[in-house]
């Protein structure tokens, strides 16, 4: 993150992330949506309306398990937080799995399944009942990006799974470290 935003963390021991000032690509609102309502049925309510969600990393595939100066690109002063944010404040998921739901992709339980879901998609009219009906099925597949130890597609073994955090509230007392950028090195030369 940004340094100021540090600096105001450490002003005001909490901060929310208003939808204004979240970097989500409005082409994946749906998909936003979607991650915000799964977060709520976990039982993890926004603190107020309007706000986005926090993401962070759990854990980075095994090529990249730390921060490197990459993930800061387009941060004018950045500041990397280590966290322990409380398990009943966060939710987990897939990273790789999750960009089935940002490119709203069917997540298949099988071979078969997948091949069930596709021509049933080839023959569906749009905006007919039966489209309503896949995109519901389509919307309940996404489930799997929450499965972090299976998934019928193969992401890998849970422990070279890169999987991802959301939470509503960044708190000044969760932060373990704070890695300065001069600290980070490149990927390349690890």
């Amino acid at each position: 993150m940004e340094r100021s935003t540090w600096q105001m963390l450490e002003a005001e021991g909490e901060l929310t992330c208003p939808i204004g000032e979240a970097n989500d690509d409005p082409i994946f609102k749906d998909a936003y949506t979607w991650m915000k309502g799964s977060i709520a049925s976990a039982g993890i309510h926004s603190p107020a309306p309007g706000l986005s969600p926090w993401w962070c990393w759990v854990r980075r595939e095994e090529n990249h398990p730390e921060p490197y100066i990459e993930d800061t690109e387009g941060l004018n002063d950045p500041v990397v937080l280590e966290l322990s944010v409380p398990s009943e404040q966060i939710v987990l998921s897939c990273f790789d799995l999750w960009h089935f739901v940002l490119n709203k992709c069917y997540v298949w339980a099988s071979e078969l399944d997948e091949q069930d879901f596709d021509r049933a998609q080839e023959s569906t009219e749009e905006g007919s009942d039966a489209a309503v009906q896949l995109q519901q099925r389509m919307q309940k597949s996404w489930s799997a990006v929450f499965e972090l130890d299976q998934s019928a597609v193969d992401m890998g073994p849970f422990e070279a799974k890169s999987i991802q955090g959301c939470f509503w509230t960044l708190r000044l007392a969760d932060v373990t470290a704070v890695i300065e950028r001069d600290a980070l090195t490149s990927h390349h030369q690890a």
